[in-house]
């Protein structure tokens, strides 16, 4: 990983794929970056994103950003042997890997809404399928909404007083 950096800010300019020793792969990222006192660690981030038992990654496209840590997704392709780009991770904001349920759940805010969103791969696509929204309501009363994905749209279940 090249990580271009001037006075405060930094990108990832290039990322060279190994494997057992050999060059593999090439990616130039998009436009992003960085506070340059970021660590490496928290920059990059390899894992299983789809489940399919082959390593993917991703790294920050942003900071600051409108919401916590948007990413850049590159998923193995096992056949082809590469990584490749895939932007419809892109909506998921600072994704947690849930492996045994299969999920992939986002924890976020907007300041004030919380949301809290489980993604399940359709297809090969992360799908929306549950969405937990925490705010006050008119009377200052925190509520909790419930969305689930019912015949292909969110649909607001149910609102309770937390």
């Amino acid at each position: 990983m090249h990580k271009d950096c001037k006075a405060s800010e930094c990108k990832i300019s290039k990322i060279i794929i190994f494997k057992n020793g050999g060059f593999i792969q090439n990616i130039i990222p998009d436009d992003n970056g960085f506070y340059s006192f970021i660590n490496n660690e928290s920059i990059l981030e390899i894992e299983d994103m789809n489940f399919d038992n082959y390593l993917d990654f991703r790294i920050i496209k942003e900071i600051p950003a409108e919401y916590p840590f948007p990413y850049l997704f590159w998923i193995y392709n096992s056949e082809t042997e590469l990584f490749e780009k895939n932007t419809d991770y892109e909506k998921i904001i600072s994704p947690t890997i849930d492996y045994e349920k299969k999920l992939i759940i986002s924890y976020w805010h907007d300041y004030i809404p919380y949301y809290i969103d489980y993604y399940k791969l359709i297809d090969g696509i992360p799908t929306l399928i549950e969405r937990y929204i925490t705010k006050p309501n008119k009377d200052k009363i925190v509520q909790v909404e419930t969305w689930k994905l019912v015949e292909g749209e969110l649909k607001l279940i149910s609102t309770n007083d937390k």
